[in-house]
């Protein structure tokens, strides 16, 4: 599948390690952005400073800003998008000239707030009879994009469609994994990184190993009701689940933990969610609860994390927030 086209939509971190990836296997891949000076370092001196600074990118990669142009002819689609975007780039998309055998990967992370529906849903709604697949994993961009070997999950109810996939993506440091339960990945996917922003807050408050265990196994159980509620089957075993699990929580390293830790350690919630940095698991938590109430689910890790990020609590305050999810 080396002659295959191949769009990857979003010139961030993740969206160039996933673009370099692919163009290093030979794929006719492009990478398109809406910022015009990324465009053109990418294409001219094959870097990306802003989101990939000391990575040299493979010279078989293009970037463009027009997508519709470029996603005529594409094979696959990858969409890397903010969840703040990524329900309009899906509607954009149903609306441009496409391949009848274009299919789609959606590497969003995130809820739509305004539906409160998962990006899954919204793929189905609007690119009727499109295949699609998730990929979602525990994938550090830099350490992708260094070469680091690294498992993820391709998850989607077609299983030749998710072979295709991972075929594609595959090589000697980078490997995916077929689930077919695209409802638990989604929400794992989600809900991960609030369980994130709860260890990096028991980090700054230094309550120990003990309190984060418990804190992360609640989580897991929130994933694990909400999942079976929504018609999952709730398996954490996979990529997507124990090991984005892990990865996010346990190291500053991920920008949802670090989150928490800031606002541990007293750093004010608005300065910190106003800056440059896109913080997931801080859109995530209203929606996550808002969606939770709505099927009358009581998920008290979420709700804690929710009511911190929206309130400037004392530390004593988010503490007792910390330990009732705990102990109860």
């Amino acid at each position: 599948m080396t002659d295959s086209k191949i769009i990857v939509i979003g010139a961030g971190a993740w969206g160039t390690a996933i673009a370099n990836l692919l163009a290093k296997k030979s794929h006719k891949t492009c990478l398109i952005g809406n910022d015009a000076k990324i465009v053109e370092e990418i294409n001219h001196q094959h870097s990306n400073s802003k989101f990939l600074a000391e990575i040299s990118l493979s010279y078989n990669l293009k970037a463009a800003t027009n997508l519709a142009e470029e996603i005529k002819d594409a094979d696959f689609v990858f969409i890397v998008t903010p969840s703040g975007s990524a329900a309009a780039l899906i509607e954009q998309i149903s609306l441009l000239k496409l391949k009848n055998s274009c299919g789609f990967v959606l590497c969003t992370k995130g809820l739509d707030q305004a539906r409160l529906k998962f990006f899954h849903e919204i793929i189905e709604e609007k690119l009727v009879d499109k295949k699609y697949a998730i990929l979602s994993g525990p994938n550090f961009a830099i350490e992708v994009a260094n070469k680091v070997p690294s498992v993820t999950t391709i998850a989607s109810k077609d299983k030749s469609f998710a072979e295709k996939i991972i075929h594609i993506l595959h090589g000697s440091y980078f490997k995916g994994e077929y689930c077919d339960d695209i409802v638990t990945v989604e929400i794992c996917s989600v809900v991960k990184n609030i369980i994130a922003i709860g260890c990096g807050i028991v980090d700054g408050l230094k309550l120990g190993e003990n309190t984060k265990a418990a804190l992360v196994r609640q989580g897991c159980r929130e994933i694990e009701m909400l999942s079976k509620k929504l018609g999952g089957g709730g398996n954490l075993n996979s990529a997507a689940g124990f090991g984005d699990i892990f990865l996010t929580c346990s190291t500053t390293k991920s920008r949802n933990n670090s989150l928490g830790f800031a606002i541990a350690k007293g750093e004010k919630i608005n300065d910190l969610l106003g800056g440059k940095k896109t913080y997931e698991g801080a859109i995530s938590a209203k929606s996550i609860n808002q969606l939770g109430s709505k099927l009358e689910l009581k998920m008290p890790l979420c709700e804690a994390i929710g009511h911190i990020l929206q309130n400037n609590l004392t530390k004593e305050a988010i503490l007792a927030r910390i330990v009732a999810v705990v102990i109860g």
